[in-house]
C-alpha cells in the first residue's frame, strides 16, 4: 500500500522524497497509519471559544431563533437527551427544551482545523485531509524519531486537548480502513489500536 499521493502540510520535503523513493523500490516496511476524527467538532469549537458552555447541552444550528432549522452538530451532553445530527431544531427542543442553540461560525472551524493539522505536521508530512474534522496520516517514517504509532497518537491527542481545548479520537493500524474503524471504536478523546495481532478479535465480531 502506498500513501505518496497524500497532500503535504509540512515543509519536510526531504523526508517525503525518501518515502516516495522507498515506495518505488518496494522496500517500505509495513505502514503505520493514524486516522483522526475530531469529536463533535463544531460544538467542541464553540465550547472552546465560550467556556461558559462547558457541561451544558448544546447544538450548532443555522439560526438559533428558527425552530425549523436542522442540527449541524451537538455535544456529548446533548447526546444524552437523544439529540442527533441532522434532526430538526424543533425535534431537538422537544427532547431538551433548555438546550443551548448557537449559530455556525465556519471561519472558526476552518481556523481550528488548520491548527490541528499543524499539530499533525509536527510528526509527519504525509497527511491526507478527508474532511474538515478527519485526516489520515502515515507515520511509518516518524517512528524512529517519536516512537511507535500508539505513542505518536497519544502525543497528538494530548496536544490537541491541551493547546486547542478540543478532543480527538485516533485510530492506529496498518492500513487506512482499519485505522478509520479504530477511530470510531472509542469516543471521545481516545486512541485505539488495531494491529496484526488483534484485528480478528476486534474486527470480526462487529456487525456487518
Amino acid at each position: 500500500m502506498c500513501y505518496v499521493r497524500y497532500n503535504i502540510y509540512a515543509t519536510h520535503n526531504n523526508k517525503n522524497e525518501k518515502i516516495k523513493e522507498r515506495a518505488k523500490r518496494g522496500t517500505m516496511k509495513e505502514r503505520v497509519i493514524l486516522y483522526s476524527d475530531l469529536n463533535n467538532f463544531f460544538a467542541s469549537v464553540e465550547t472552546a471559544l465560550h467556556p461558559e458552555y462547558e457541561g451544558k447541552p448544546l447544538i450548532v444550528c443555522g439560526d438559533p431563533k428558527e425552530r425549523r432549522g436542522v442540527v449541524f452538530a451537538k455535544n456529548e451532553e446533548a447526546k444524552k437527551y437523544g439529540i442527533r445530527t441532522a434532526e430538526t431544531v424543533y425535534s431537538a427542543l422537544k427532547k431538551c427544551p433548555h438546550v443551548l442553540r448557537v449559530p455556525t461560525h465556519f471561519s472558526e472551524y476552518n481556523r481550528y482545523s488548520k491548527a490541528v493539522r499543524e499539530i499533525y505536521a509536527r510528526y509527519t508530512d504525509v497527511i491526507e485531509p478527508l474532511s474538515i474534522d478527519e485526516c489520515a496520516m502515515d507515520v511509518t517514517e516518524s517512528e524512529r524519531l517519536f516512537g511507535g504509532g500508539e505513542k505518536i497518537a497519544e502525543e497528538i491527542r494530548n496536544a490537541v486537548k491541551n493547546e486547542l481545548k478540543i478532543t480527538v479520537s485516533i485510530g492506529v493500524s496498518f492500513n487506512k480502513i482499519y485505522a478509520k474503524l479504530a477511530s470510531e471504536m472509542k469516543k471521545p478523546d481516545a486512541v485505539t489500536v488495531i494491529s496484526r495481532e488483534n484485528y480478528m478479535r476486534k474486527v470480526y465480531p462487529l456487525p456487518v
